[in-house]
């Protein structure tokens, strides 16, 4: 499962990018995702991001690393990764990870610009 669809809006209120998926986040696509943050993002100075989760049809185990490794690259340059997400198996696997705990989660992207910064 390797398809991964993203697209990036930018919240004209509050500045915050929001990368709406679809399709896989897994370990195929990992670099793709990073190259989003370090390549793309944090130029523009887009240091807090929103990963909206909503169109996704599966996440592993390596796709949840990937959040770490772009929430820290954000925070390098003083920033956070917010979660957008209401698919219930989504929440399930996120919250047995920790990740609850971690990270903001929101339940729609509005929410989350409003609240990262």
């Amino acid at each position: 499962m390797t398809n991964l669809d993203y697209n990036i809006n930018i919240d004209k209120k509050s500045g915050v990018a929001v990368v709406i998926f679809s399709g896989s986040i897994d370990i195929n696509n990992k670099d793709k995702i990073l190259q989003i943050v370090k390549n793309r993002l944090v130029p523009e100075n887009k240091q807090f991001v929103l990963f909206d989760l909503n169109n996704l049809q599966y996440i592993d185990s390596s796709g949840l690393g990937i959040f770490l490794t772009a929430r820290s690259i954000l925070d390098k340059h003083n920033g956070d990764l917010g979660l957008v997400v209401t698919d219930k198996n989504i929440k399930k696997i996120l919250n047995l990870a920790g990740f609850n705990k971690i990270f903001k989660i929101f339940d729609t992207s509005r929410e989350g610009c409003r609240k990262l910064k």
